[in-house]
């Protein structure tokens, strides 16, 4: 099979001029990604499927697409800052927040409206009531589920675990303005802010070990100062990029292909509840991360034309959706499939997962983001008489 992929060269991109310019093959980065998490939890709605040695792999290693996850975002919103400042001067604030705002709460909006009245109707999990419902509306909005699924990890958010790293992308989303106008001020030399953020790494790198060791994997695995390194080794790539002349193309070339190699060994063989993970793998295995997508923003990735094959790309589109309703879709399955093969459940499981998130990007998502009136609270609307 010939797969033919729809990459437009960004060779010779100049992304400090052109903020809206899409880097091509990272939509099929994000279906990895999001593929990755999706195998790991498929064993919740087909739990036959730990016979066979790939799933049981996916199940301890799977974890590790949120990572991947982490360090795109991180390396998208700084980029996005850096490009708002070089262009205009200034970071535009209000623009900033009602991107984001307009791609992440009218998805998950609805999906915990919907999670509501099932929740309320089937009295489930443990205690379906409008206030744990609530509760955790209200920790999403307010950007601290991960700390909500913490503290109660096998109770009312069970359904809705996932939502916990949506907070810590939020709250970098919160500091990360501050973050760029403080690192690049003006006359200040670029490398400055590179040294500052590489020891901000190395410190979180120490500090996650340390609360592995005081706390244990849960903590280690959910706290916001254990997982928020992920984010800043991306916006450390987009540091590299737009304002040093570290990277080059010709490296990227070359060491991506390695990078692929240590992202698939430490999917293979990391574990969670294992020390490797939180006592340097973890980092490992984010600037493994980073130098991926570094190559794709440079069209140096060697498989950059199997990221871009449309049907992959459309998962990746996707992914969003995907991500928030696996959990709760498995969830349902393996509540009420009990008559069903193991077969039956894992095509259901992916087809529903599949559906809902295709509605959600069709008539949810998509038509938020284009809405007049998401464009007016951005500040970016324009009628057609202008």
């Amino acid at each position: 099979m010939v797969i033919k992929g729809s990459c437009r060269s960004v060779a010779t991109l100049n992304v400090m001029t052109q903020p809206s310019s899409r880097i091509e093959g990272l939509d099929g980065l994000r279906a990895v990604a999001v593929m990755t998490v999706l195998v790991s939890h498929i064993f919740i709605a087909a739990p036959g499927v730990l016979q066979y040695s790939v799933f049981r792999t996916f199940a301890r290693g799977g974890f590790l697409g949120v990572n991947i996850f982490f360090v795109m975002s991180g390396f998208l919103i700084t980029s996005r800052l850096l490009q708002d400042k070089e262009t205009g001067g200034q970071i535009n604030l209000r623009k900033f927040y009602a991107h984001r705002a307009l791609r992440i709460f009218p998805a998950v909006t609805v999906f915990l409206a919907a999670h509501y009245f099932y929740a309320v109707k089937n009295d489930f999990p443990l205690s379906g009531t409008a206030a744990n419902e609530f509760a955790m509306t209200k920790a999403t909005f307010l950007q601290y589920a991960n700390y909500a699924v913490y503290k109660n990890p096998m109770t009312q958010f069970i359904d809705n675990v996932s939502l916990w790293s949506l907070s810590i992308e939020g709250q970098f989303y919160i500091a990360v303005p501050i973050v760029v106008f403080v690192l690049f001020r003006k006359n200040r030399s670029n490398y400055l802010p590179v040294g500052i953020i590489v020891l901000s790494i190395g410190i979180l790198a120490i500090q996650r070990g340390i609360v592995y060791n005081d706390l244990g994997w849960f903590a280690t695995y959910i706290r916001t100062d254990t997982r928020i390194e992920s984010l800043i080794i991306g916006m450390l790539g987009a540091v590299l990029m737009m304002k040093t002349n570290v990277v080059k193309p010709t490296f990227l070339r070359y060491a991506s292909f390695p990078a692929v190699i240590v992202v698939v060994v430490i999917v293979l063989y990391g574990r969670a509840d294992g020390s490797f993970m939180w006592f340097g793998g973890m980092t490992l295995f984010d600037f493994a991360c980073l130098v991926i997508v570094l190559a794709l923003a440079h069209q140096a990735f060697f498989a950059s034309r199997i990221l871009c094959w449309k049907p992959i790309a459309w998962v990746g589109v996707i992914s969003y959706g995907l991500y928030i309703w696996q959990i709760p879709v498995f969830r349902i399955i393996q509540r009420h499939g009990e008559k069903l093969s193991n077969i039956e459940r894992l095509v259901l499981a992916m087809s529903a997962t599949f559906l809902l998130s295709a509605l959600s990007w069709y008539l949810i998502e998509r038509p938020a983001m284009r809405s007049q009136w998401g464009q007016r609270l951005a500040g970016t609307f324009r009628s057609k008489a202008q």
